[in-house]
């Protein structure tokens, strides 16, 4: 990778100073649990874990269990909740891994407490509640009692019961607001049967930012740590820092005569004497492919449009008119000094989220500031 001139800066002390920031959101005593799924959302979720902790998160939270379990190799000691479907061989081995298991049913938390009663070890869960998202979770009729059953199983502790917003990044936050009011009831019938769950969540970035109310004993910010849209509605970006930058230098610069062709396809046609850098970064990397003809990067210099279509390892954009762009002046493709991630999103109709999580691997991530607290 050293002789590939391109690369996904991220900056932890932005991570650190957004979970910070978040933090200061919460009541005193209330947890934060940074998301840091899908590699960090594209970041790192090492490195980004012990940037999120360092600025105040209590928690970690990641999709399933291997996500987790990698953490754990690289040191991360600090509590980790899965929180997509775990099936009988992914329990054993975050329980052996010290994970915190969601459960979707009684029938789910069983898997949990057989893996732990075999191994000896006591796994705590989180009861996962449908309020409105239609997507993973009991159902609000069968929660109260699916509660109680789950915290009789032997070697489990019932941690937490939670549920996840549908639309809280929405201009109005009416179903929002109702899916909080289902979550409350639930709780109420909980607790009216004797049970007091000690960790009641439900905010993500947009709940946690937007709905006070619903920030109850723990936040689980996924998008805003890594100072991202949390809403294309609502302005949440007012104390937030973005924290990766996606950057390649100059290979080749070139001038072709009017009535040049560029790239597959031949899409983009010269109409004066051009100007055109090439880039080594492509679809493959995460420059998507849809930004042919659309999309630009940013030099010091000013912004340059792309010109042609988007190839898997590079790409080409046209300099013509920028002060004279040379080999090894670095484009930035999203991020500080060129279009923000948000702008890219909404050229192409999608979300922030994309943007970030769809930058390979293959391209290396260098970091700034970064801490070693696990």
């Amino acid at each position: 990778m050293i002789d590939r001139p391109a690369w996904a800066e991220v900056d932890l002390s932005a991570v650190t100073r957004n979970v910070g920031y978040l933090k200061s959101l919460m009541s005193p005593g209330a947890r934060l649990c940074a998301v840091v799924k899908a590699d960090g959302y594209g970041h790192g979720a090492a490195a980004v874990s012990r940037a999120a902790r360092t600025g105040g998160a209590d928690r970690l939270a990641v999709a399933f269990a291997e996500e987790g379990i990698e953490l754990r190799r690289q040191g991360i000691t600090a509590p980790i909740l899965i929180l997509g479907y775990t099936g009988p061989e992914g329990a054993r081995r975050a329980v052996g891994w010290g994970l915190d298991v969601t459960v979707l049913s009684a029938d789910n938390a069983r898997l949990v407490s057989d893996a732990a009663v075999s191994l000896g070890r006591k796994a705590r869960v989180h009861l996962k509640v449908d309020t409105g998202m239609s997507r993973l979770g009991i159902s609000p009729a069968e929660a109260p009692s699916a509660a109680l059953e789950i915290a009789g199983l032997p070697g489990l502790e019932l941690e937490g019961i939670f549920s996840h917003f549908a639309a809280s990044d929405a201009a109005d936050p009416v179903f929002a607001r109702e899916q909080l009011g289902i979550f409350r009831a639930i709780l109420e019938r909980v607790e009216s049967k004797g049970l007091r769950v000690p960790i009641r969540h439900m905010a993500n970035s947009a709940g946690l930012l937007f709905l006070p109310e619903a920030r109850l004993d723990m936040a689980r910010p996924g998008i805003s740590v890594y100072g991202l849209r949390a809403s294309t509605e609502k302005e949440s970006l007012l104390n937030l820092e973005p924290a990766m930058a996606l950057r390649a230098r100059v290979v080749q610069v070139r001038t072709v005569p009017a009535g040049t062709t560029v790239s597959y396809g031949r899409t983009f046609r010269a109409v004066r004497p051009t100007r055109l850098a090439v880039l080594p970064l492509g679809y493959a990397d995460g420059v998507f492919r849809a930004l042919s003809n659309r999309g630009s990067v940013g030099f010091a210099s000013g912004r340059a449009p792309i010109a042609g279509r988007v190839c898997m390892d590079q790409c080409m954009v046209d300099v013509t008119d920028l002060p004279p762009v040379r080999e090894g002046d670095v484009a930035t493709f999203f991020g500080p000094g060129g279009p923000s991630a948000g702008e890219v999103a909404d050229l192409l109709g999608t979300i922030d989220y994309e943007i970030t999580c769809a930058v390979n691997k293959r391209v290396p991530r260098i970091y700034k500031e970064e801490e070693s607290q696990t």
